[in-house]
């Protein structure tokens, strides 16, 4: 059985029109705002965190659990 990680909420401020376009798009295509959010972070946060910053964390974290 895979353990569920514990979520927090993060606030962030981007421009009205942004936001209508990035809700319009989810909408769209039938995904949630969050999940698409959660994705995108994940890469940034993968393509920019220096080598080893994360070995002694977690492995489970950026991996997706079913």
């Amino acid at each position: 059985m895979s353990r569920k990680s514990r979520t927090e909420r993060l606030n962030l401020s981007i421009e009205e029109k942004l936001k209508r376009h990035f809700s319009t798009v989810c909408t769209w295509k039938g995904v949630n705002m969050s999940d698409v959010a959660h994705e995108l972070i994940e890469k940034w946060v993968e393509e920019n965190a220096p080598p080893g910053l994360f070995d002694k964390e977690d492995k489970s974290i950026g991996n997706k659990q079913s």
